[in-house]
């Protein structure tokens, strides 16, 4: 079976924390991942998924695969499977959860830096988020990446997107995040315009942000997570997402495999 992904790819995945792929998803599986953001925005899993309140620019909700068959057909379907054990390097993919983000034209709230796994159940190095856009994505409203930021294994304290704070309960172990937009010339800072059918892949500890959507269309994403080899599950002392299921949950240090976080990819012997 011909690869998706470029030796060139791997490498800068790898090395950087991050990596762009051009065309891979095709103009049905871009209306298919559309379609399941509507019914998500039509009906969304929570009560406070507009983080920006009663303005409603700022949409984020997630943990929907589950109620909603597009995004159900996404995970098992897609090529988005073989791009996350591809990238990695793994002889098997979970998948961990889904998230949709829609920022409307005009919305200036940033989406602030930080990363995706100390949000998550998970220990391990093979974790990786997919950001796929519906739409076309200007370099403005591009979201960004500080290159390299995962190879240094520090895990930060998330903070509350709303407010800037600090979450009460997170382990205190963890670092605080420097102020990267104060002293954006001391980073490497990478993105990408984008198409439907692009996508970036990065690793769970590459810190990213994004600007307001400056463009004339909204900002439609959704954003998945997938874990490989090493990943562990690892129960969290604040909240989680995606929080554990009630039943059938791994043990800390298990891997994943349970029917929260299927195993959805294993590569050929």
């Amino acid at each position: 079976m011909e690869r998706i992904v470029s030796d060139e790819q791997i490498e800068q995945f790898h090395q950087k924390g991050v990596t762009v792929l051009r065309g891979v998803f095709s103009a049905d599986w871009v209306k298919t991942v559309d379609t399941a953001i509507t019914k998500n925005l039509e009906k969304p899993g929570r009560p406070d998924a507009f983080v920006d309140g009663e303005a409603r620019g700022f949409f984020q909700d997630s943990n929907n695969w589950q109620r909603i068959e597009e995004l159900r057909h996404f995970v098992f379907n897609s090529p988005a499977k073989i791009i996350a054990g591809e990238l990695m390097r793994a002889s098997k993919i979970n998948f961990l959860h889904d998230h949709v983000l829609v920022k409307k034209a005009g919305v200036k709230m940033r989406t602030p830096w930080h990363q995706d796994q100390p949000y998550s159940p998970v220990d391990g190095r093979d974790f990786c988020t997919m950001w796929l856009p519906t739409g076309p994505v200007s370099n403005n409203t591009a979201l960004e990446f500080v290159a390299e930021s995962h190879a240094s294994g520090k895990w930060y304290r998330p903070q509350r997107f709303t407010t800037g704070a600090l979450r009460e309960d997170d382990d205190p172990q963890w670092k605080i995040l420097p102020d990267i937009e104060s002293d954006r010339d001391r980073y490497e800072i990478l993105r990408w315009a984008m198409q439907p059918g692009d996508v970036v892949v990065f690793q769970g500890l590459t810190l990213h942000g994004a600007a307001g959507n400056e463009d004339m269309n909204d900002r439609r994403v959704l954003s998945t997570r997938w874990t490989g080899d090493d990943a562990r599950f690892q129960r969290r002392s604040g909240s989680m997402s995606p929080p554990p299921p009630a039943d059938g949950a791994p043990r800390d240090g298990d891997p994943l495999d349970c029917e929260a976080f299927p195993v959805v990819w294993r590569r050929n012997a």
